[in-house]
């Protein structure tokens, strides 16, 4: 199927990466779902898309619904006739604090949020991206491999998300689905200006400047979903790796 042919579903759009991502993938000629949590919420980047001469469709897709992402997927098949691109990108930073002073329903709210969220998105377009041969791309980060003070919902939650996105790929290849999971480094967002706010941990005290603007890692994300990277599939995809940034086309650092 051709660019100009697919679809792709973006949660957590409204703004930020995902609303960076969605339109890497429009420039790409990509029909994109712009996820959102509460109706109304992806209008200006749908509007923003459109006017450059793409298409774009907000929806309400609640990703700590389970119905709600079930209700997704039938609406991407009635408009759509399927799905070809997954990214789950809707996230969450907190709660953020010592592990002593977190309550439990918070930790488990982030968790809700960061692995059940993509993983009850994922199975429920399952059966269109296998119709399409489809591709997720699930967003990790660092702290999926490293532990960071006050953050301990946050770096579970991406540690848990990096072995679904494993497990995803494992039984997904042999129906024609790849998944792949993208940590797109340190990126100036509302996530990064709560994190700055907390100042619990070295990441917080970094400055803006130190900071990535969200069309960089969003066109890395397209390019892994295009097909062209699967020799990356089921792996740990970073940023800021130099092989992976001159096969994307991005600068270097």
């Amino acid at each position: 199927m051709n660019a100009a042919a697919k679809v792709a579903l973006i949660s957590g759009a409204r703004g930020g990466l995902g609303a960076a991502i969605a339109r890497a993938l429009a420039k790409n000629g990509v029909t994109t779902v712009v996820g959102v949590r509460n109706p109304g919420d992806g209008r200006a980047v749908v509007a923003e898309m459109t006017a450059g001469g793409g298409q774009a469709r907000e929806m309400v897709v609640d990703v700590t619904d389970f119905a709600a992402a079930e209700r997704a997927a039938a609406e991407c098949e009635r408009v759509f006739g399927g799905l070809d691109i997954l990214v789950n990108n809707a996230g969450a930073i907190h709660p953020i604090g010592a592990v002593a002073e977190t309550a439990p329903e918070a930790f488990e709210a982030c968790l809700r949020v960061n692995v059940t969220g993509a993983f009850s998105l994922a199975r429920a377009v399952w059966p269109l991206l296998k119709q399409s041969g489809g591709r997720i791309v699930n967003i990790l980060s660092g702290a999926s491999r490293q532990p960071l003070a006050g953050w301990s919902a946050y770096c579970a939650s991406k540690s848990a998300l990096l072995m679904l996105t494993r497990s995803l790929d494992l039984e997904g290849e042999p129906e024609g689905i790849r998944c792949f999971g993208f940590a797109p480094g340190l990126v100036d967002t509302n996530m990064q200006r709560a994190i700055r706010q907390s100042g619990v941990n070295e990441i917080s005290r970094l400055s803006r400047s130190a900071l990535t603007h969200p069309d960089i890692p969003a066109q890395a994300v397209a390019w892994l979903a295009s097909g062209d990277a699967d020799d990356l599939a089921g792996q740990y995809v970073d940023v800021r790796d130099p092989s992976l940034r001159e096969r994307a086309g991005l600068e270097a650092q």
